[in-house]
């Protein structure tokens, strides 16, 4: 142990708020700053505890010790078994301290001891309590911590971070006081989470009794609020306390399955319950062990009925084929029977007579005194048997051969079916004779009937024999056939009275699997060997210790749902709730219903948001659906998509209940929602680009008219017959517009369609609105992180991450969306004055792009669009400056963007040396026993910890200015996909218009009048079906990616991180949809082996 003084020289080297003498005067706010070498990137290991708890709890903390024991220093109280030596505050810095801190340190001393009186006034003390009365009135303390362990600090501990144990359980079972489940709701509001932002996060520590435990974890296992840690992931799954029960569990799973499959596969068929999902009760021990019971019982006696069928369809099978084998040989026999003749004596029969002539023998060659087979073989001269009917070429062939010849073989016809024993299918089977003479070739005929996996049966020879035979095997082929059915009734009533409480028993298996794979992820005890060696009571495994995470929205359902288990069982400790420190990131969790899960789950397809951080997917909402409609762009197939999203939706509950196993569908069936809105987005973009199977409607009327006489046209139409070519008429604006009546109401003019230069104009807008549209998108996402700066309240990257881009951004490309609106606005046809200079037409028109190039170029320019004094258009009008001063603002412009680059490159990495410069500067000397302490520890290197993290920020920061300079010119360049594939939509709905629809139509006309309806049919059919899987969906999947890459990469990489982790709670009801997968896929199986796919 410690002595007095080796204490005191710990105390002051471990918390080391050392002062130097000279600076008595320095504020508590400087002190605080102050932040010592050993501890720079270590977190502290802190006790907190309340004097009348017998249980310490131990967090890790990042701030300077000296933030905690700055006004008061600590002397030595008392050490615990586990070598803990606890300090609180007394006098004990070597700094004097000044009027001020007497000051303080009085009236929070008055403040206490008020508090005291009024704590004891209102909670007077109860007899019969004595050595906890004093333990009430006091407050609790903030204890330093140091192992006391062969006399000597581990110093790995403290500069590595250990993750710290849960506590160790109180002597006597006494769990603390204090209990987030018995305090009070405090006044402090709680800040929700919505989508916008996750949920806010926190760390608790639960602490069950063991006998408990079990009914407290099912109980919260009702609500999706806490995400259980696991404490044990250092040990194997298979060395864990609770596996015994988690393999019976497995192994009830197994045999509910067995029964299940057999359920499913009896015939008449029984279909089984579904799962009651409503019912997330656990189960009890002793509803498990009958469950147990009957499940074995059901096993052993399905097994035993299935290999008694198995063995008795076996032999019905083998009755059947000699049935068929004697039958087959009787029938053979009888055919030759007129040519029996009785010229063989005593031996001889008219079968041996056969045998001779089936292999061309005259009767006459054979001895009439002497028998074909020698002695005892008359049994051995032919063999019949049984062969699947695909082998019987095969082995005619086979045999002939292997025999020389000198065996002859024949087969039946015809096949007969008889069934699988095992699989139940029908086996197709025929019946061979094989005559044969010695026993050598007997050997070749068996082996040849193995090779093959042929049946031989005794065949008796006589036909009397045979016939009797015949009788016996049909009354065991009866017999046998009823036999069979007995069992399978049996089998069935079995397997009917189990069927309905089948669901329930896979309810509580899983129930009860879920709960104590929970249990697993907590410890038995916080104590080490030595607590459990100096625990004289042996009570250390009383309790379960576990950690968790919990939804702030959540909190106080899962305090109701302990209360209730606690209250239901009746257990004289309650369990404990308490909020404990953490260093570890809080995981990611957004409350989503059907409607907005679909997005959510775009954007963590990419990357699960990090905590706390902003979330896209509100934003999705209406981005993602805009963008498609955009490279969509047809309203007629924007209403056949919204329909067949309405057919999703109004029929969600018959789908769901008819449980299509289609991958397809199901991908189809999950988008409904988000199909929903690309189709009413399309139709808006449909209808703007007035544009519906490639034709145009005009509904409002054109505000162009035809400014040709009847003269002209009639001349235009001649020249046009006698060419044989289409002639094309100019309509000037000057004379074709109406001015008066202004533009097309809303969208494109229906003109356009049928003009010869409608791709110019069109892709000319299309091209503009793209870039206009993706760079707003993407000014909006740097405003975005903005809003991340602000939350997680880092200045420094609004400074030199947010501003610098925002103004980088501002002048170049929305200095180009500027231009595009003025153009837009300002530039028309006609010769005006504009922003003082003369504009001559169309023809001078600003050219924006190469305006930009020469921006960059600093290429000089000519003012305005003619000459000095004269109204003649200069050469290259377009390429002028076509405002005052643009010269000057694009180079003041193009120098702040340039200026932003470096601000964005070294603005982070010099803020963060210039404070790491400040903080050392400050930094006092470190007295002789920090020395001492850090020279026992090789490993620390401070000042190469510094230039690490130095150099990562530089790298970190160099990296993300790069990809924001380029991204901003590629970025801008892939928004330009909106545009393309809205013209492939375009042109590909008029190839499909014109060249299937009109054409067939067109042909319609041509053929005979009775021919014509189908002409048109098919035509039209033809047309539908291409748009359907051309237009519809391989381009709807098209424009569907590419909304996706622009979210993901072009949107997103402007503030979103996306490195969390999701927020996984422990739901019993979701354990149950996983148990209800797996019946699914047992159905499926089932379906393939019925052939109903």
């Amino acid at each position: 142990m410690f002595s007095d003084s080796t204490s005191s020289s710990f105390s002051k080297s471990f918390i080391n708020i050392g002062y130097e003498e000279e600076n008595e005067e320095e504020t508590h706010e400087e002190h605080k700053s102050i932040r010592r070498p050993m501890l720079t990137s270590t977190p502290r290991v802190i006790c907190r505890f309340t004097e009348n708890s017998n249980v310490a709890f131990f967090t890790r903390e990042e701030e300077p010790m000296v933030a905690h024991f700055r006004d008061d220093s600590l002397r030595d109280v008392s050490e615990n078994s586990q070598g803990y030596r606890y300090f609180y505050q007394a006098s004990f810095l070597r700094q004097r301290p000044g009027l001020k801190a007497h000051v303080q340190q009085a009236s929070r001393k008055f403040i206490d001891l008020v508090n005291r009186k009024l704590v004891s006034t209102r909670y007077p003390k109860t007899r019969g309590n004595n050595n906890n009365e004093e333990a009430e009135d006091q407050e609790p303390l903030d204890i330093e911590i140091a192992r006391d362990d062969n006399e000597y600090i581990n110093l790995s501990e403290i500069f590595t971070g250990p993750t710290v144990a849960p506590p160790p359980n109180p002597p006597g079972g006494k769990l603390p006081d204090k209990n987030c489940l018995s305090a009070k709701k405090s006044g402090n509001r709680i800040e929700m989470g919505s989508l916008h932002r996750s949920d806010r996060m926190h760390h608790f520590q639960m602490i069950f009794a063991r006998e408990t435990a079990y009914n407290c974890i099912a109980e919260i296992g009702k609500l999706p609020s806490v995400q259980f840690i696991d404490l044990n992931s250092n040990i194997s799954l298979y060395a864990r306390g609770y596996v015994d029960h988690i393999r019976r569990c497995e192994e009830m799973e197994r045999k509910i399955r067995y029964v299940e499959m057999e359920l499913i596969t009896c015939r008449p068929e029984i279909d089984p319950l579904p799962i009651d999902f409503q019912n997330l009760t656990a189960p009890t021990m002793s509803e498990i062990n009958s469950i147990d019971a009957r499940l074995d019982s059901l096993e052993r006696d399905i097994g035993d009925l299935n290999s008694n069928d198995q063995q008795l369809r076996k032999n019905l099978n083998s009755a059947k084929e000699f049935h068929q084998c004697m039958q087959m040989v009787e029938e053979f026999f009888q055919i030759h029977k007129d040519e029996e003749k009785a010229t063989l004596k005593n031996s001889a029969t008219a079968e041996d007579s056969l045998f001779s002539k089936s292999f061309n023998r005259t009767m006459s060659e054979a001895a009439p005194n002497s028998p074909l087979l020698g002695p005892g073989e008359d049994n051995a001269w032919f063999i019949a048997g049984v062969l699947l009917w695909d082998k019987r070429a095969s082995f005619e062939r086979v045999l002939w051969r292997a025999s020389r010849r000198t065996a002859f073989v024949k087969c039946s016809n015809e096949s007969f079916t008889v069934e699988d024993p095992e699989t139940r299918e029908p086996v197709q089977k025929c019946v061979f004779i094989s005559f044969f003479k010695g026993d050598a070739l007997g050997l070749i005929i068996d082996k040849a009937c193995d090779g093959f996996g042929a049946t031989k049966y005794p065949c008796p020879k006589t036909s009397k024999d045979r016939n009797m035979k015949m009788a016996e095997m049909e009354g065991r082929i009866n017999d046998l056939g009823i036999v069979i059915d007995t069992t399978q009734k049996h089998r069935h009533s079995i397997l009917q009275e189990i069927a309905p409480v089948l669901p329930e028993m896979l309810r509580h298996v899983s129930i009860r699997k879920a709960v104590f794979h929970t249990m697993n992820m907590f410890t038995k005890s916080a104590s080490s060997d030595k607590l459990e060696k100096n625990s004289s009571n042996g009570n250390s495994d009383m309790f379960l210790f576990g950690e968790c995470w919990i939804p702030d929205t959540e909190l106080e359902n899962v305090k109701a749902a302990m209360k209730k288990s606690f209250s239901i069982n009746g257990s004289q400790i309650e369990p404990v709730l308490r909020e404990i420190e953490s260093n570890a990131i809080p995981p990611t969790y957004h409350r989503t219903n059907k409607f907005t899960k679909v997005f959510q789950s775009i954007v963590d397809s990419y990357g699960v948001s990090q905590y706390r951080e902003v979330n896209p997917a509100p934003y999705i909402i209406i981005t993602f659906p805009f963008l498609f409609a955009i490279m969509f762009g047809d309203a007629a197939h924007g209403f056949i998509l919204l329909l067949a999203a309405c057919f999703f939706i109004f029929n969600e509950t018959k789908i769901y209940k008819k449980k299509i196993r289609d991958e397809i569908f199901n991908t189809f069936f999950g988008g409904r929602y988000i199909m929903m809105l690309m189709g009413i987005f399309s139709i808006y973009t449909g209808f703007l680009y007035n544009d519906a199977f490639a034709k145009s409607f005009n509904i409002f009327g054109s505000s162009w008219k035809n400014s040709l006489n009847l003269t002209q046209l009639d001349k235009m139409i001649e020249i046009s017959q006698k060419t044989d070519k289409a002639i094309l008429g100019d309509l000037v604006p000057e004379l074709a517009y109406d001015r008066e009546n202004g533009p097309y109401p809303f969208g494109v003019d229906p003109i356009w369609n049928i003009a010869e230069n409608r791709l110019v104009f069109l892709n000319s807008m299309k091209m503009k609105a793209s870039v206009i549209i993706g760079i707003t998108q993407m000014t909006f996402g740097v405003f975005l992180s903005a809003l991340n700066h602000i939350h997680f309240r880092s200045n420094i990257d609004i400074l030199t991450n947010f501003i610098p881009q925002l103004i980088f951004l501002s002048s170049i490309f929305i200095y180009l969306c500027v231009q595009i609106v003025i153009k837009w606005i300002y530039f028309s046809v006609n010769p005006e004055n504009i922003f003082g200079y003369e504009y001559p037409g169309s023809n001078c028109a600003p050219s924006l792009l190469i305006g930009l190039i020469n921006m960059f170029m600093f290429k000089s320019r000519k003012e305005g669009y003619t000459e000095t004094n004269s109204t003649t258009p200069v050469h290259n009008c377009h390429l002028t400056y076509w405002y005052p001063n643009q010269k000057e603002i694009e180079i003041g412009l193009l120098g702040t963007a340039l200026i932003c680059i470096p601000i964005m490159l070294f603005g982070k990495p010099i803020w963060a040396y210039l404070k790491s410069s400040n903080s050392k500067k400050k930094q006092k000397k470190i007295n002789g026993e920090d020395i001492e302490l850090l020279s026992q520890h090789d490993d620390l290197n401070l000042d190469e910890a510094v230039a690490h993290s130095m150099s990562d920020i530089f790298v970190h920061q160099a990296i993300h200015t790069i990809e924001f300079v380029l991204g901003c010119v590629s970025h801008t360049a892939s928004y330009l996909r909106l545009w393309a594939l809205s013209l492939a939509h375009a042109q590909l709905s008029e190839v499909m218009w014109h060249m299937v629809l009109i054409n067939g139509l067109a042909l319609a006309d041509q053929v005979p009048v009775y021919l014509a309806p189908i002409v048109t049919a098919t035509s039209f059919f033809i047309f539908a079906v291409l748009s359907m899987s051309i237009l519809i969906m391989m381009e709807g999947l098209s424009a569907f990616l590419h909304a996706l890459r622009l979210h993901w990469v072009e949107f997103q990489s402007k503030f979103y991180v996306g490195t969390g982790h999701k927020f996984h709670a422990f739901h019993l009801l979701q354990c149950l949809e996983t148990a209800k997968l797996i019946t699914d896929e047992a159905d499926r199986k089932v379906d393939v082996i019925r052939g109903v796919k």
